[in-house]
């Protein structure tokens, strides 16, 4: 499922006081106890590396949600779509496809960008491509089985995160081996998906050590299938919009003496689908044509993304600091078949053409080469430092053609509508320093700076009608473009308190920019430039109640600059740097013990997000206009209640809710055409009971009530025919499963 706020530290409530996921280390079933875990009426500590240092999540002096592999559990989460609605100021128009990722507002929306917003990152490597031609904006959606845990940091993250982290980053942290302890997880899943089908979900994970505490390897794979709730009554098909995603991750832990620990790890996920999750509404009216959950495109849709991930990380710990070098080595792989009769076809028939099915092949192919090694000061005194340094490399071939499939060899006119062949290659260095100076046990102050420079080479083949005219190949000369960018951040907290602390925080972040695709007929702009942010922070974090209560609340401001605009030309995307914008928001979160056996959470954001002038190139001639994809209000809360069946049976319910405000898609000009999403409610419930000592068993009812929440829509089409029916992104319908779960 999609969008949404907050909760996710509610989540984390119901998930703290019980017994851990078997999927993490150190933890053991359902049934079980957590191991060092908090008295029974005190919330868990949380435990974070969002300062690329260990620390307790409530001292982190910016807002940073971690959901831990039992939170995971409790809001049957499997991807990012359906643990975003639970996490403050955190949207996404994905569920278990790879989709566009925004938080606190900050985006163009679906179409408006081509770039990622948000840092995504694996065990510390950053994941996908850095520039539009790798289509960075479909952040890769990772499977959360065996996952330690999820945080989500809010705001820019520009000096220890560097670049693409505009809006904040999200790092997936993967349960390690254990050394000392052989032990498995086997999980097997079954749904039923109103006005779709059955979906199973096989997972499992094998932990071995070796070598007395010297050594361990982890082996986990997933193999995962949702069937899709759109009918196509037109073109006779059914289940569209359905998913699988199966991969595996080995991880091989190497631990030759107490100061040293090697993590070697091969990572793979591969994710296909078939049509999309889209019905077909009334550009003004929002009803559908042709009836809820009922689309119609006269060609297939088949997609499918993939991530191989090589990496290494090594640890060590020296008496006054931390030697930590993090390399990976990835290739991100994209192809999709889309149908984009509905856009192409309102174009041409301003030129009188007739309707055709037109396909757009899009293949992508991205190697990515980073290295990062950093020194971290030893956890205690009175100044702790870090210094980095910072290299990436990257090389893509995107691969983009368009077919009208009504003409044999895919011609309209005689010749193919367009070509591309756009080979690119990126590279950047950088150097990092975060200072933290205590100048007394209840003040400090946050430093952070980091300078990067980046290199970008481009060159284009193409031919066609929309690219040179005619059949005849274009190769452009290579196009290259160097730039420099430098990231501050500033960052004081003081305790009232032990258990009250109030911070500030400044921080810069920024987002590459590059050569642009230029037509043959011409483009004033054959270069973008980066586009920058500043977020200014003011918040709280408290504990009361002798830590059986937590209340975290902060408002922020972010002057966004030079904004990154997808600017269709003819129906090719180009990029342009447009005017400012200016997002200022709150959060709110809580979580609370009620009673030994009830936990409470709960969260609320608010986000206000506009343009701060007239935009011409999407003709929008006034100041003020509303970003899209940014909820006014979102709010959501989470109880889990413990109990047992009987002797050696444990249970929890938990039941969730959460409400997603209205949202905008497009800006209501003839170059981008205004869609308005009309808030939605989601209510869910889980049962877990321990069947056995190592068996567990999970039901649970996802949209209990049927709501058709619209997440996203597509307008590029109504942009040339207002008459165009647009397709609309619906949430997943009412699901009701089980999960079995047996460890060993």
């Amino acid at each position: 499922m999609a969008c949404g706020v907050l909760a996710a530290s509610g989540i984390a409530a119901a998930a703290a006081a019980t017994p851990a996921s078997a999927g993490s280390t150190g933890s053991q079933s359902v049934t079980g106890a957590t191991k060092n875990s908090a008295p029974a009426a005190q919330l868990a500590e949380i435990v974070v590396t969002a300062t690329e240092r260990r620390e307790p999540e409530q001292s982190v002096p910016f807002e940073v949600t971690a959901l831990t592999a039992t939170a995971l559990r409790r809001i049957n989460a499997h991807n990012l779509g359906d643990f975003a609605p639970y996490v403050p100021g955190l949207i996404t128009n994905s569920g278990a496809d790879p989709g566009l990722i925004v938080i606190r507002g900050v985006t163009m929306g679906t179409g408006g960008q081509l770039s990622s917003a948000i840092g995504l990152y694996l065990d510390g490597v950053p994941l996908g491509a850095s520039t539009s031609f790798g289509l960075g904006y479909q952040s890769f959606n990772i499977n959360t089985f065996d996952l330690n845990r999820v945080e989500v940091l809010n705001g820019p993250q520009g000096t220890l995160y560097g670049a693409d982290s505009l809006g904040g980053a999200i790092k997936y942290e993967t349960a390690a081996p254990n050394l000392h302890r052989l032990h498995g997880i086997a999980e097997t899943e079954v749904s039923q998906t109103d006005h779709g089908g059955t979906n199973y979900g096989l997972r499992g994970m094998l932990n071995l050590p070796f070598g007395g505490g010297l050594g361990a390897v982890r082996i986990d794979g997933i193999d995962d299938y949702e069937s899709g709730y759109m009918t196509d009554p037109v073109y006779h098909r059914h289940n569209q919009g359905d998913t699988r995603n199966d991969g595996g991750r080995v991880q091989i832990l190497l631990a030759p003496t107490r100061d040293l620990d090697v993590h070697l790890g091969v990572f793979y996920q591969r994710d296909s689908s078939v049509g999309l999750d889209t019905d077909f509404r009334n550009f003004v009216t929002h009803k559908p044509t042709l009836g809820t959950y009922d689309q119609a495109y006269p060609l297939e849709q088949p997609a499918v993304s993939s991530l191989t991930l090589y990496s290494a990380k090594i640890d060590w710990r020296l008496p006054w600091l931390t030697v930590t070098s993090i390399t990976g080595d990835q290739s991100d792989h994209g192809f999709s078949l889309s149908d984009e009769s509905l856009v192409y076809d309102a174009i041409l028939a301003e030129f009188g053409a007739g309707d055709d099915p037109f396909q757009l092949p899009v293949d992508t192919d991205t190697h990515r080469i980073t290295e990062e090694v950093r020194l971290v000061s030893q956890q205690e005194g009175p100044v702790r430092w870090i210094l980095g340094g910072y290299y990436d490399h990257e090389i893509t071939n995107e691969i983009v053609d368009l077919y009208d499939r009504a003409n044999p060899g895919g011609t309209f006119l005689g010749l193919v509508p367009f070509a591309a062949d756009l080979p690119s290659s990126y590279r950047e260095v950088a150097g990092y320093a975060d200072t933290t100076i205590a100048f007394t046990k209840r003040l400090s102050l946050g430093l952070g700076i980091r300078y990067s420079t980046q290199h970008q080479a481009y060159q284009e083949s193409t031919y066609g009608l929309f690219a040179t005219g005619s059949n005849t190949l274009y190769n452009s000369p290579i196009a290259l473009t160097h730039q420099t960018v430098t990231t501050y951040s500033i960052n004081p907290k003081y305790r009232l308190t032990h258990d009250i602390m109030l911070y500030a925080r400044a921080a810069s972040g920024f987002r590459p920019g590059g050569p642009n695709f230029v037509l043959v007929s011409g483009l004033h702009n054959p270069n973008f430039a980066p586009d920058k942010l500043w977020n200014y922070e003011l918040g709280e974090k408290s504990s009361f109640f002798d830590h059986r209560a937590e209340l975290n609340f902060d408002v922020y401001d972010i002057e966004w600059q030079h904004i990154q605009l997808v600017v269709n030309n003819g129906g090719v995307n180009q990029l342009e740097n447009g005017k400012n914008a200016r997002v200022q928001g709150a959060e709110l979160s809580f979580k609370a013990r009620v009673t030994r056996h009830f936990t409470l959470g709960g969260s609320a954001s608010y986000t206000h997000a506009w343009l701060t002038g007239p935009v011409p190139v999407l003709k929008i001639n006034y100041a003020g206009a509303r970003l899209p994809l940014s909820p006014r209000v979102n709010f959501a809360l989470l109880g889990t209640y413990h109990y047992k069946l009987a002797p050696g049976h444990p249970a929890a319910l938990t039941v969730s809710d959460y409400w997603l405000g209205q949202r905008t898609e497009g800006f209501g000009t003839s170059a981008s055409a205004l869609y308005s999403l009309p808030a939605f409610n989601t209510f869910g419930l889980d049962l877990s009971i321990g069947l056995t000592r190592a068996v567990s068993a999970d039901i649970y009812l996802k949209n209990a009530f049927n709501s058709a929440g619209q997440i996203d829509a597509t307008t590029i089409a109504n942009e040339y025919d207002p008459a165009a029916p647009t397709p609309v992104i619906i949430s997943q319908p009412r699901t009701i499963g089980i999960v079995l779960r047996a460890s060993f």
